[in-house]
């Protein structure tokens, strides 16, 4: 649904669970929080156009992996390259959400928001602890240096 109508769904929703004497979820639901316009964006992303979005986590992790064992040339180029290309799918996706369903514009800054957040999904997954995609409420930022030295950690 749009993003516009994020709470008073969720509002009609938790009231019509605790006219079913369903309380506890009533009270889950209600305290679902309303995403952000860029996390939304992913979410529908996630929700809509599955393929494209496992696509991109594939592509995240082959990266991930040759960066763990140190690839350069052609190997490290083509999986950078080949996460763009996911990256640019994604992004022209989002933009068509976003126009056609959204109750916002396709700013750069959300577009931005909502790119890194993909490209930090794309980052962690399938970690352990990692954010769950298609139930964002927030932007997410690509891990730092801490990625990195667990690498490192794991080279030695």
């Amino acid at each position: 649904m749009p993003l516009g109508e994020f709470t008073a769904a969720r509002n009609a929703l938790a009231a019509q669970l605790k006219r079913e004497g369903r309380a506890a979820e009533a009270n889950e639901v209600k305290a679902l929080a309303k995403p952000s316009a860029s996390a939304w964006v992913v979410n529908q992303l996630y929700w809509r156009h599955r393929e494209s979005f496992n696509r991109l986590l594939a592509r995240g992790e082959r990266l991930r992996r040759a960066h763990a064992k140190d690839l350069t040339g052609d190997a490290a180029r083509d999986a950078v390259n080949a996460r763009r290309e996911a990256m640019a799918e994604l992004t022209r996706l989002a933009e068509l959400i976003v126009l056609r369903d959204g109750s916002h514009s396709a700013t750069r800054d959300l577009m931005r928001r909502a790119t890194t957040t993909l490209e930090a999904l794309s980052s962690y997954a399938p970690s352990t602890g990692a954010p769950v995609a298609g139930r964002l409420t927030d932007d997410l930022q690509p891990p730092g240096f801490e990625a990195l030295a667990a690498l490192i950690a794991f080279r030695v």
